[in-house]
């Protein structure tokens, strides 16, 4: 009998090691295989049409009458930095089938083109590059390398094989400088330890050791090309998150494993600040049941959870400056505002609240990808374009797209896409109060590759633990266990 209790406690006591063990290991290492290369690569885009805002007259009547508060912009710019040599660039202006530039890139090259308002436009590249859509217009600044200002983009970069994760990076800055701590634009996530080195044009470098599942926040020169080497996998984004005085912008957040948009495992920006009463911040959309959980990156610790329903989503403001989202199922994860005008912050008053942006995300053949456009109060759209003749399906409505050409989506809430090609999705969000309001406060993004949506990088992911914390617990647990065998074993003879 003594020898039967022994062996149920000295059961009882393993299990609930490991199950500690286990529970150690939220986040699991997982290798992803690699998706390879090819020459020859088409970015799509809308330029929005209407660039402008009005403002309430007095910020705190909603009923006080309407005023134009920032003048009408009529060109935005295309940015193009070749990350390798002998890039041959094409830009085409494809509302009336007009070339527009050809030009060929060196490496850290870059190359600026001013398109007119709701122009649809296409850019071909013979190797991969960066392409931006900035809103930015003031043209004898940016050729006279003399700028200081320019909107800084909301958005994640594709490395040089066309993933979102990866070792190599080359991007055109484009922030804001001064003192203030929205001039910090620029994000650089590590899901490895990782020694990155950021070289400028010009040959400045700096070098910057990061830790698994740390970031570091960078302030970059206006308008100058930068690459980026890391010894390990990284992620880079760019247009921290507003506080409670800023303006939401638009962002999709890439998938960390598995390439494309659509997963289970998201690191972002984010603010400690939110203004409550704002209607905008992070959602999640899912096409099945699933448990989602946001864990703070700087304490390493769960600061969110939510069961979320197949078919709908869950908004969330994680109180972090940085975060990552792991879910049971894949979900899409996005940044948006819904459109309403009332806030608690305005520098102008309570229905001060701005909520707009242009944002891309990327569909990879076959796959269910849910996503949320912007509701009830925002006018949407959403741009699909394609490079091949391919047939799309939108909450179960199946609609043809010709090569080179795109399908228009202007209904609010979410939805559901499937294609049987490479597809890109652009959405353009802004208030719908008042019926003529205009898209004006969006900063920029980086245009998605049709090409890459599908690629991936051979990546680990780390325990959100550190490794060195994280071996000594399960050291402990094993010692532990080690000292309750010995001691079970030593009372059960003593019982003979």
């Amino acid at each position: 009998m003594l020898r039967k209790n022994f062996k149920v406690e000295l059961s009882v006591a393993v299990i609930a090691t490991l199950l500690l063990c286990n529970s150690l290991l939220a986040f699991s290492p997982v290798t992803i295989s690699k998706v390879s290369a090819q020459e020859g690569y088409t970015y799509y885009g809308y330029i929005p049409a209407k660039i402008y805002r009005y403002n309430l007259t007095i910020g705190n009547d909603p009923n006080s009458g309407w005023r134009l508060a920032a003048n009408a912009t009529t060109k935005v710019l295309i940015a193009v930095v070749g990350m390798k040599d002998n890039t041959h660039v094409k830009i085409y202006d494809q509302s009336n089938d007009t070339l527009v530039s050809d030009t060929t890139l060196n490496s850290m090259q870059k190359h600026y083109v001013l398109l007119p308002n709701g122009t649809f436009f296409k850019v071909e590249t013979s190797k991969m590059a960066c392409v931006m859509l900035i809103n930015y217009a003031n043209w004898t600044r940016l050729i006279n390398n003399n700028e200081t200002m320019s909107p800084a983009p909301a958005t994640f970069y594709q490395s040089t094989n066309g993933a979102y994760v990866g070792k190599e990076f080359y991007l055109i800055s484009s922030q804001t400088h001064g003192n203030v701590q929205y001039s910090i634009q620029y994000a650089i996530f590590a899901l490895e330890k990782s020694t990155v080195t950021v070289t400028r044009e010009d040959g400045d470098e700096h070098q910057y050791v990061i830790d698994a599942n740390g970031w570091k926040e960078l302030m970059f020169d206006c308008f100058k090309a930068y690459k980026i080497v890391s010894t390990g996998n990284i992620m880079i984004q760019s247009g921290r998150p507003p506080d409670i005085w800023g303006y939401a912008r638009t962002f999709y957040v890439p998938a960390t494993v598995g390439g494309g948009f659509v997963g289970e495992t998201f690191y972002s920006w984010s603010t400690t600040s939110w203004d409550w009463t704002e209607n905008y911040g992070f959602r999640v959309s899912a096409t099945q049941d699933t448990k989602v959980k946001v864990y703070s990156l700087e304490t390493k610790q769960q600061i969110l959870t939510a069961n979320v329903v197949g078919g709908s989503g869950w908004g969330f403001k994680p109180q972090a400056p940085a975060f990552v989202v792991q879910s049971d199922h894949p979900v899409l994860l996005e940044y948006m505002h819904n459109g309403s005008l009332a806030n608690a912050n305005g520098q102008n008053g309570t229905y001060d609240a701005y909520g707009s942006g242009v944002g891309f995300f990327g569909v990879k053949p076959n796959e269910d990808t849910p996503f949320w456009l912007s509701a009830p109060d925002s006018y949407v759209e959403a741009y699909i374009f394609a490079s091949e003749d391919t047939e799309i399906t939108i909450d179960d409505y199946t609609y043809p797209i010709k090569a080179d050409s795109y399908h228009l989506l202007t209904q609010p809430g979410t939805h559901v896409i499937r294609s049987n090609k490479n597809i890109v999705v652009e959405t353009l969000n802004w208030p719908n109060t008042p019926e003529y309001q205009g898209l004006q406060t969006w900063d920029g993004t980086q245009v998605l590759c049709v090409q890459t949506v599908g690629s991936v990088t051979d990546v680990t992911l780390a325990p959100l633990e550190s490794f060195p914390l994280l071996y000594v617990i399960i050291g402990a647990a094993v010692a532990a266990i080690a000292v309750i065998v010995a001691f079970l074993f030593m009372r059960g003879r003593g019982r003979k």
